[in-house]
């Protein structure tokens, strides 16, 4: 996980999964509070993830996910 990464209160990060960057000197991923982030996702790049969204498994997600939104696929694409 890279050192700016924030991550809020009750937040679920299953088995496996990926959070940092894609390029040197881009800010980390904000994963907002409530966050569920199935096993074996990726989080790459400068995005948030609001509160209470699911990211489902194996997706790659490089986009914003709103609050309380599913976000699944490669890449993910909301639900």
């Amino acid at each position: 996980m890279h050192s700016d990464t924030v991550i809020g209160p009750h937040v679920t990060l299953l088995h496996g999964v990926t959070v940092g960057v894609t390029a040197a000197g881009q800010a980390a991923p904000r994963l907002e509070e409530g966050v569920y982030v199935g096993a074996g996702a990726c989080i790459l790049g400068t995005i948030t993830l609001g509160e209470n969204c699911k990211v489902g498994a194996n997706s790659v997600v490089l986009i914003d996910v709103p609050g309380g939104r599913t976000a699944v696929g490669v890449p993910a694409r909301i639900a």
